[in-house]
């Protein structure tokens, strides 16, 4: 690395060998987005001894040459040669903003405003009686806007099968940027002659939380159930050093009328049939879960383990027992979880079922007293 900044340094000098101070910004890959950022610079004090300097940062817009930021660094020793600037180096800055029609974050670690700029940077010695000049680079540089958050699940106008429903998304990019990330996530019923998008402006939310900070929030069960009834919207809004950055679109979905999976008829209950798919089977317990195993291997037990799924990590309930008795083909299981310990009334469970080889099925339901 040092080899190829003396060999950029040489080629510099060739042709401005009248400033003693070589300045070079050094973007990051993704590009810049925050202040921080204008700070990557290489320095080369072309002189033959240290000095003290100051770094000025002058943000003007391309197409009017509006001053939009300046920034100031403190006094730095720069030595003899070549010198790595990271931010540490220059602290504290100071910055001010320009033209008020630029909306320039106010905190140090704040987002710059999105355009095409020139940013001009001077190395300044100052004396008791004089301010030298000793070298100065622009750049013109085109900041991007980030990407806003994505919502993942419930999916766009899907049909979900749990009147408290977990909501999950992608945080905002280029992620390694944002070093402070919240988001406020809002929930709100859609009238008949509304959009999602109208209902999220206009509507009373049905439930919100503000200053999440994970990418997923489990609709709690302080709140009343969702209506299946009904047409829901969400929107999650991202949020770095507590200032806004980011709405994601806006995804509706509708609870689903649950009704029990394909069953078969025993008299004394109803069997659902076990998935591949944690997802794909539900039905709901109310006190004796009950379902349907294939049992295609010449063996004489399944273990069962469940899960309490009701908030964002996955809980296990202890049974009774785990080691549940099979004959080879069809079996019908009956699992009595009225004196199972931590079986809470309207939680969800995922019932697991694996067999000699690791293969697994799955059950979710819905536990009722």
């Amino acid at each position: 690395m040092k080899k190829i900044l003396f060999i950029i340094a040489f080629f510099i000098l060739s042709w401005s060998s009248h400033a003693q101070v070589v300045l070079n910004l050094q973007l990051p890959p993704m590009g810049l987005t925050i202040k921080p950022q204008l700070w990557n610079l290489s320095l080369i004090n072309t002189s033959a001894q240290d000095m003290q300097v100051r770094i000025e940062m002058v943000m003007t817009d391309v197409r009017n040459n509006q001053r939009v930021l300046t920034g100031t660094s403190k006094l730095i020793l720069l030595p003899k040669g070549i010198k790595q600037v990271q931010l540490n180096d220059v602290l504290p800055i100071t910055y001010n903003s320009g033209s008020p029609g630029y909306a320039v974050d106010p905190s140090p670690e704040g987002f710059l405003p999105i355009g095409l700029f020139n940013i001009c940077y001077t190395a300044i010695k100052v004396g008791s009686d004089y301010v030298d000049r000793l070298g100065e680079e622009c750049e013109t540089i085109e900041i991007e806007p980030i990407s806003p958050p994505q919502l993942m699940i419930p999916l766009d106008e899907e049909q979900v099968e749990i009147t408290r429903p977990f909501f999950a998304w992608i945080p905002p990019s280029p992620f390694n940027t944002l070093n402070s990330l919240l988001y406020d996530w809002v929930l709100v019923e859609v009238q008949a002659t509304q959009s999602p998008a109208d209902a999220l402006q206009q509507n009373v939310p049905v439930l919100s939380r503000q200053n999440i900070s994970y990418t997923n929030f489990q609709y709690p069960l302080s709140s009343p159930e969702l209506d299946t009834s009904k047409l829901y919207a969400w929107r999650i809004t991202a949020k770095n050093n507590l200032a806004p950055i980011g709405n994601s679109e806006v995804w509706s979905f509708r609870v689903r009328q649950n009704q029990p999976d394909t069953v078969v008829g025993m008299g004394t209950g109803y069997f659902a049939k076990l998935h591949r798919e944690e997802d794909a089977a539900f039905t709901i317990c109310t006190g004796v879960l009950r379902f349907e195993y294939i049992n295609e291997l010449n063996s004489a037990a399944v273990n069962l383990r469940l899960f309490d799924i009701s908030s964002a990590s996955r809980k296990p309930v202890t049974l009774d027992s785990t080691a549940q008795r099979v004959r080879i083909g069809q079996n019908f299981i009956q699992v009595d979880l009225r004196e199972t310990s931590n079986m809470i009334n309207k939680h969800m469970y995922l019932l697991e079922v694996e067999n000699v080889r690791g293969e697994k099925g799955y059950l979710k339901f819905e536990y009722r007293e």
